[in-house]
């Protein structure tokens, strides 16, 4: 990994000398929130999202980073300038806003934030292979937070759960990606991903009532609006994951990940499937980037966030 410029509490340097102290909040309490846009062709993608989703997040924990959401937008952009001339060995960014309540002991709650912007390659080694193959999916015991506990709508930094829904899942399979269920035992949503499955012809995937509102999501259902492919947004079960005719994850860097297995069942026929190849060729030339064959051929490349 590059040793890429970032921002750290109002200075630009080398991610390598970015220390965080140990007295930080976000350090050991996971007391932060985050969010993270990625670029295409080194092109920012749908950043105005992710910054509403993420001062969303900063007013609903209440944490001010003395920046507004046009500053901060200006230093993503920054961002990508400034490590342009590095992109030809990476391919495309993910750029990854933080910001923590800050130096302060347990019942602090007026730090002064620490506020990071930070940039990295899109993951394309973690997730290539399953535009190929399909990820294989395992329904863990580890339910999704619930607003009584956590608001599942918050992107925050305290994501033990989906950590060890990560272990549960490979514990099953050394490859498998988790699905989280519900309170009510619903399909929630992935780790750090939203679901979809396709029956007859219609693609589905649950309401944003108890998941993360995924940007990503949102821009899968925009973009099978302009293809004339029906969609609903409703409770799934897991018996309707197991039979449907194919599924996928959506994620900020890959855009819609073929699912293939489901608990050790065959999802369709079993490899990637028609609609799911229609939305990544649509979006492809959206973009202006084939996001497959940059991931196949970026794949072996190393990335840190």
């Amino acid at each position: 990994m590059p040793d890429t410029w970032t921002y750290y509490n109002g200075q630009w340097m080398p991610r390598s000398q970015v220390r965080i102290e140990l007295g930080d909040r976000g350090f050991y309490l996971g007391d932060a929130v985050f969010d993270l846009f990625r670029t295409f062709g080194g092109k920012p993608y749908r950043v105005r999202e992710h910054m509403d989703r993420f001062f969303r997040s900063l007013k609903y924990v209440r944490i001010d980073p003395g920046l507004s959401p046009e500053e901060m937008t200006a230093l993503g952009l920054e961002c990508v300038r400034r490590n342009e001339p590095l992109r030809a060995e990476m391919g495309d960014w993910s750029i990854w806003y933080a910001a923590t309540r800050g130096l302060g002991d347990w019942r602090m709650l007026d730090a002064k934030p620490t506020v990071i912007v930070q940039c990295a390659q899109t993951p394309f080694g973690s997730f290539a292979r399953f535009y190929e193959t399909g990820a294989h999916a395992v329904i863990v015991k580890t339910r999704n937070n619930t607003p009584e506990t956590l608001e599942p709508k918050l992107k925050h930094t305290s994501r033990m759960h989906l950590v060890m829904a990560d272990v549960e899942a490979r514990d099953v399979d050394r490859d498998a990606w988790p699905v989280l269920l519900d309170r009510e035992g619903n399909i929630a949503e992935g780790s750090g991903s939203n679901v979809f499955i396709v029956t007859d012809g219609v693609l589905r995937t649950p309401t944003d009532a108890g998941i993360l509102q995924g940007v990503t999501r949102t821009a899968v259902l925009e973009m099978a609006r302009q293809l004339g492919i029906r969609f609903v947004e409703e409770d799934i079960q897991p018996y309707d994951l197991y039979t449907a005719d194919e599924a996928f994850f959506s994620t900020t860097p890959a855009f819609a990940l073929p699912i293939t297995k489901a608990d050790n069942r065959m999802v369709g026929e079993g490899k990637p499937g028609k609609v799911t190849r229609q939305l990544l060729a649509a979006f492809s030339e959206s973009v202006g980037v084939d996001v497959v064959g940059q991931a196949l051929k970026y794949r072996t490349s190393r990335s840190s966030v």
